[in-house]
């Protein structure tokens, strides 16, 4: 309301010391007159201009509904312009110089009307287009504002899921390497060896994003046989030597997570292998191990593999499947290219 009123005012003043220039009124009067006539111009216009257009933003959206709002605009500003405009010039003409109604209904007037309701319809027009412009303008900055905010909490959530893998690994690896020092000492150096590369590519990995399906395979072989030298022939593995393109892309870690999953949650023992088979099969890559699910083990967190949906949930539209038929478990996690 203030900045309507001020507006107006501004205004006021500037097309009264324009026509009191160009029709040389420098007369008190003449200058009093003057002021007077463009504030009715003015205020009746203005102020009526910007109720009606703060009205209509409130009923419908520049942004989401823009062919309503303009033809909203256009009607209502036409509607409200010439009953203004006629009301306006039968006041300065008819009553204030005391014209012959007659006048006001002459040829020359009617192009006084004219001329008027144009000049006011094309301010009115420029006015609409500016609150557009500020309307859009705000809507791609707030847009812009929410896409930074998404990308910063996907960025934070990213981070702390990957921070997740560390504790989680070294843990497992640890519990391994204590039941290999009791059982065999030797197995245990081996195992401490191979267990120092698995962990420095986890440390080199745990940084990225996606990584390429040949190195995540290469490494879920060498993870494999760690698992091995523990279990011996209860497990067995079947892990690619080659992928279809080198370009195929998967979350890093994740093979690492579901093998050992596998383990934790199933029995290993000769009489009952574990068997794990990774396949590509179509636009997944396919974790398939046997189920024979330990008794007593508690309620699992399930921590490891919804770590991996979420994060390909905060980098792909494509969704990890996982099924249970009783027999297997199969986890299919999506091939990226990106």
């Amino acid at each position: 309301m203030k900045k309507g009123i001020f507006l107006c005012l501004k205004i006021t003043l500037i097309s009264g010391v324009f026509f009191i220039l160009i029709n040389k009124q420098f007369t008190l009067k003449g200058i009093g007159l003057t002021f007077f006539i463009s504030a009715i111009y003015s205020f009746g216009l203005g102020l009526g201009n910007i109720f009606l257009n703060d009205y209509l933003n409130t009923k419908w959206s520049w942004i989401a509904q823009t062919n309503k709002r303009v033809w909203a605009g256009i009607i209502a500003t036409v509607l409200y312009i010439i009953p203004v405009i006629l009301a306006i010039h039968y006041f300065l003409f008819v009553i204030l110089e005391n014209k012959n109604p007659q006048y006001f209904f002459s040829t020359k007037m009617i192009w006084v009307h004219l001329f008027w309701i144009i000049f006011a319809l094309g301010i009115s027009a420029f006015l609409h287009a500016r609150g557009f412009m500020k309307n859009w303008k705000a809507s791609v900055k707030k847009e812009t504002k929410q896409h930074e905010i998404v990308a910063k909490i996907a960025s934070a959530k990213f981070e702390s899921l990957k921070s997740q893998l560390d504790p989680h690994f070294l843990f497992n690896s640890l519990n391994v390497l204590v039941s290999l020092i009791g059982e065999n000492p030797k197995q245990a150096e081996k195992f401490t060896t191979k267990l120092s590369k698995v962990y420095r590519y986890v440390l080199e990995q745990r940084n990225k994003e996606l990584i390429p399906l040949e190195e995540e395979l290469k490494f879920a072989r060498t993870y494999m046989e760690l698992l091995q030298m523990r279990f011996e022939d209860a497990v067995e593995f079947n892990i690619p030597s080659s992928v279809s393109n080198p370009e195929l892309k998967i979350v890093p870690l994740s093979l690492q997570l579901l093998l050992e999953n596998a383990v934790k949650h199933n029995v290993v023992s000769s009489t009952k292998p574990l068997e794990i088979h990774i396949f590509e099969a179509g636009d997944f890559l396919q974790i398939q191990n046997t189920l024979h699910p330990k008794e007593n083990i508690g309620k699992s967190t399930k921590i490891g593999l919804k770590n991996i949906v979420d994060r390909y949930i905060l980098i792909t539209e494509k969704s990890v499947e996982i099924k249970n038929n009783n027999k297997t478990f199969t986890v299919s996690l999506p091939l990226l290219t990106k």
